[in-house]
């Protein structure tokens, strides 16, 4: 295969300047699925979101495990995931972990509603 690319140098600079076309216009975009990590992290957010609305600023992450289904350690990576874009704050209260959306996970709540 690397072989036919050899042989054919401007083909190959062709295919690739259409997928990366495809790439800018967002057909591709409309067709790739989300992956599960990407599903439950949206989660995270709509959940915080919904509960900040209701008066409720912090969410134990015991709760979330269970309203999500996931198991703490994978609730755990992706509170990293979301803390690290700034997304979501973990603390401690009376020793147990919360969690809270930050402003720009608020807006980003906001946004994904709107959408």
């Amino acid at each position: 295969m690397l072989r036919e690319y050899d042989a054919y140098p401007d083909q190959a600079l062709e295919a690739s300047a259409q997928i990366e076309t495809s790439v800018e216009e967002g057909f591709l975009s409309d067709y790739v699925p989300l992956d599960h990590s990407t599903v439950l992290m949206l989660g995270i957010l709509e959940l915080l979101h919904a509960e900040h609305a209701q008066g409720r600023v912090a969410v134990s992450l015991a709760v979330i495990c269970k309203r999500l289904g996931v198991r703490m350690s994978t609730l755990q990576r992706l509170m990293t995931a979301l803390s690290e874009q700034a997304l979501v704050e973990v603390s401690m209260q009376k020793e147990r972990l919360v969690a809270s959306l930050t402003q720009g996970g608020e807006e980003v709540s906001l946004a994904l509603q709107a959408a």
